[in-house]
């Protein structure tokens, strides 16, 4: 985590230390004068004059007070006691408690903000946080030890990097050619081609030849694409955020950017006798990459200019990819004519498109192709966001009709789970549920040093064959050939100074989305065009489900493409699982098949059950280093968000999203695996097993001497006076109960129907006349094609058709069969907790509108009763003592990993 100055603005931490130092005073001063005032009541002899004197302290010390009207009735029953022996001392002296317990809540208000100050004051104090590289299982617990591993490791990346970027690899043209040529043979993919350079060809030229590209808009929105990317250190951030909040500053850089532009063909890297400065930084997943640290002006073009061509291939790609794309291939059979013309005589059925293969084609091309590439200048997408510890909810709050949308790997892992499923039930129906299972493979791989390795004449090559003109080329030709300069890169490295980058192109620049997807989208079409398969990627990882045999031939098909495009993939993540369904397993498939687990995040695949299993080994791992982690956390504040950002988020995410096509054996599995990951972290003492609560409690107690914390200033959030801690089991049970039936069940509903189904069109069928029946032949057919060799022989118009062929084209007809897909896919809705009248009344007055999640309002709910009874409220601390700017921009800071993953 960042040290907290380079977050804080100095206006806002002078601001908010002179908040701190007003409520000290404050703070003090009121208990000073309630001691004081107290005093005097209790010196009073007559209950009457303790009460009065009472009132008087309580309109001078409680907020809000001259606003209570009650308190001018207490004054009239004090004079009528005066007088009225019926109104009792005891009841008087209850009215003196109501006021004393409220003075008290007050007062314990107070020190909750005082200890919120504290605590704000030790996190802006702290020291910057050094950042260890070591693995959870390197078990070194000498620091001079840890520190030379670390070093180790990051000259070993260095070395590595140096020994690849500087070589190049030059791949043959002519071979790239030949190879994608021959995926085009027809006469429809070599018009879909033309026009796909006619397209890019046009756009491309146009878009050079623009005279002022940059303006305060484009700027604005170049400037925010850049924060979202894990590219920037925090010195260059704060200073696009300068940037962003100057109208003259982005004025002057259009000036300065646009000049540049305008002279393109001319453009060379200005990067001085030292080049460009080459550095391992660790990304949010702890996992250390070496990055060029680029002039912000020079990064600000170059991204801009990565975007626009972005938006300008990724339409076409779509669009070729559409009119190319292959669906014939993957054993989905579709209806010959002469079946389809059956269905309409039998079922009066004509095509749907909302059926489960137009689906699964719209999204796989709205959702998952090319995904990284941006489509408008505003959007730039991230799929390696798991490790990303800014978002508060780890699991979307359904407490709103519209659920919150799902990372694309949460997406991806629903899809593929999905159609596991949907695949191993081709052939399958309600009358040989038990004996039949179709087979089905899934093939997980990843390019070794992708970004970093990419050949430089593949990108040209591919640049030219889609139909960018020679100026782009050799505009890309100077920016890809970078000056870099790795002496500072790690310890006591040879000073050689700045070298011609020779292969690779910069990591998480739009420059590596545009050129790493343009290589990647050709890999795509070539596994679609020769097996029928859609890859799923996400990048460089890739992902194949399909026929066992149709999965073997696109893994072939890929090994070629590589070999002809320089690519090399990561053996340790490449891994196959083979389901054979009801038949026997296919030995030629499984040897060509790659060895290795599928795994997505903490989940690997069940090579016999298909079923995904949360990986124990892998994750307690990560929990020992999380220990650590937490443990060098150097104030409370840190430690929350450390806490957050790797439990509510990055765990959550890592072991999937709840959904249906997992089932609540899923739910399950993660609660158990929370129960043991908190047990490890919070071992038993004495007997009693340890809890967060606890283990903040006492650091709690050890640094600041406070005792007596209510369990609630824990898990409230920060708008209420508490620490906001996040709780992995309450995500998790407020939609458990939505989660009734099995995927397997899901399915089995279906079969039934489906079996339901053909059995009331049969009787619909068999009540039907002869005459009917032929009226609705001829339609189909006419009356000199009616014959034994038609559709529909003469032998069979009585007869209504089998069961199985009923059954067969359910993935291309069936609307009710779409759903069942999309319901498998679905994240359930969230059961949110049901807060009492009083809790909502309190809880609207006091946030003024603005919502809580449904996780927030299970801790309301489950500790109003003490709220109430010892702070007289919801809320733990007043409105005007919490420090609403600097909690804002510490939740909004990302907590990085100190782990190699």
């Amino acid at each position: 985590m960042a040290s907290p100055t380079s977050v804080l603005s100095k206006t806002l931490q002078s601001i908010t230390r002179s908040k701190i130092r007003e409520l000290e005073s404050c703070h003090k001063s009121y208990e000073a004068r309630k001691s004081d005032l107290l005093a005097q009541v209790d010196a009073a002899t007559e209950e009457q004059d303790r009460l009065s004197l009472l009132l008087d302290a309580f309109r001078e010390l409680y907020p809000g007070a001259h606003g209570d009207v009650s308190l001018h009735n207490v004054e009239r029953w004090i004079a009528q006691s005066r007088y009225d022996a019926s109104i009792p001392v005891s009841k008087l002296m209850s009215f003196g408690r109501e006021l004393r317990e409220k003075l008290d809540h007050q007062s314990r208000r107070l020190n909750m903000a005082h200890l919120y100050s504290r605590l704000l004051t030790e996190w802006m104090d702290q020291p910057p946080a050094v950042s260890s590289p070591v693995a959870a299982d390197d078990g070194l617990d000498d620091s001079f030890e840890l520190v030379e591993r670390q070093r180790q490791r990051l000259s070993e990346l260095v070395d590595k990097f140096e020994s690849v970027v500087f070589k190049p690899l030059e791949t043959s043209g002519a071979e790239i050619r030949k190879f994608l040529d021959r995926l085009f043979p027809d006469e429809k993919s070599l018009k879909a081609l033309e026009e796909l350079r006619k397209t890019v060809a046009i756009e491309t030229t146009s878009f050079m030849s623009q005279a002022s590209p940059f303006n305060q808009k484009s700027l604005t929105t170049c400037i925010n694409g850049l924060l979202t990317e894990d590219i920037l250190s925090d010195e260059k951030q704060a200073i696009l955020q300068d940037f962003l909040g100057s109208d003259v500053a982005l004025a002057e850089i259009a000036d300065v950017l646009n000049t540049r532009f305008s002279d393109i063909k001319q453009w060379q890297w200005d990067a001085g006798k030292d080049g460009i400065r080459v550095i391992p930084r660790a990304g949010l997943n702890g996992k250390y990459r070496v990055w060029a640290d680029d002039d912000i002006l020079q990064m600000i073009f170059v991204q801009y200019i990565g975007v626009r061509l972005c938006n300008i291939i990724k339409p076409a790609l779509k669009i070729f990819m559409w009119a190319v794309r292959q669906r014939d291939l993957d054993n989905n059979t579709v209806p010959t004519a002469a079946e389809s013309e059956r269905r309409r005589y039998y079922l009066s059925e004509y095509p749907t498109s909302h059926n489960v293969e137009d689906m699964r084609m719209e999204d796989y091309m709205e959702t998952f192709f090319l995904s990284q590439l941006p489509s408008t200048e505003s959007d730039m997408n991230r799929y390696d966001d798991d490790s990303d510890g800014s978002d508060d909810g780890s699991v979307q709050d359904r407490n709103t009709s519209t659920p919150k949308k799902s990372n694309i790997k949460q997406q991806l892992l629903r899809r593929l789970t999905t159609e596991l499923l949907i695949h191993r039930l081709r052939g399958v129906t309600l009358e040989n549920r038990h004996e039949a299972s179709n087979p089905v493979a899934l093939v997980q791989t990843d390019l070794q040093w992708y970004g970093t390795g990419l050949s430089h004449t593949t990108i040209y090559s591919l640049m030219r064959y889609i139909g960018f003109g020679q100026d782009w080329i050799s505009f890309f030709k100077k920016y890809l050939e970078a000056p870099l300069n790795l002496d500072m890169a790690s310890d006591n490295r040879t000073q050689l100074g700045p070298r011609t980058r020779k292969r690779g192109v910069p990591m998480a620049h739009a420059s590596e989305k545009l050129t790493g997807e343009l290589v990647l989208f050709f890999m795509d079409i070539a596994v679609n065009r020769e097996t029928g398969i859609l890859p799923y990627r996400l990048h460089d990882d890739i992902w194949l489900l399909g026929e066992p045999t149709r999965a073997a031939q696109a893994w072939e098909c890929m090994q070629l493409f590589a070999k002809v495009f320089g690519l090399e993939f990561n053996r340790s993540k490449t891994g196959s699982v083979y389901l054979p369904g009801a038949s026997n397993r296919d030995t030629d498939v499984s040897d060509i098949l790659p060895v290795g687990p599928v795994t997505i995040g903490f989940l690997q695949l069940d090579p016999e059950t298909g079923r995904w299993t949360i990986d124990q080994k892998l994750v307690f791992a990560h929990v020992d280093q999380l220990k650590k982690q937490l443990d060098e956390c150097n104030s409370v504040l840190s430690w929350v968000q450390t806490w957050n950002s790797c439990i509510g988020r990055f765990f959550s995410h890592t072991f999937g999203e709840p959904a249906f096509c997992f089932g609540r054996e899923h739910i399950s599995e993660v609660l158990d695996t929370y129960t043991k990951m908190l047990a490890r972290l919070f071992p038993a003492e004495n007997g009693v097993q340890g809890s967060v609560v606890e283990h903040l409690k006492a650091i709690l107690r050890d640094r600041f001497g406070v005792s007596d914390l209510p369990d609630a200033f824990i898990f409230l959030p920060e708008q209420l006076g508490g620490l906001g801690l996040r709780n992995p089991f309450v995500s998790l049970f407020l939609i458990r109960d939505g989660i009734t039936k099995t995927p397997d069940e899901i399915l089995d509903e279906y079969l039934e129907w489906e079996h339901a189904s053909y059995l009331e069109r049969k009787n619909v069928f068999a009540k039907e006349d002869d005459k009917y029946r032929y009226r609705r032949l001829v339609n189909i057919l006419s009356p000199e094609e009616i014959s034994e060799t038609s559709a529909v022989k003469e032998s069979e118009q009585d007869v209504f058709f089998s069961f199985d062929e009923f059954c067969r084209f359910r993935e291309r007809t069936q609307t009710k069969y779409r759903s069942v897909y999309e319901e498998l896919q679905t994240v359930p809705r969230t059961e949110g907790i049901h807060l009492s009248a009083d809790v909502s009344r309190k809880l609207k007055a006091f946030l003024a509108g603005v919502e809580i999640d449904s996780e927030k309002k299970w801790f309301l709910q489950l500790y109003t009763e003490e709220l109430l009874r010892d702070f007289g409220s919801l809320t733990l601390v007043d409105k005007q003592f919490l420090p609403v700017g600097v909690l804002e921009l510490m939740r909004g800071k990302k907590v990085t990993w100190k782990m190699v993953l």
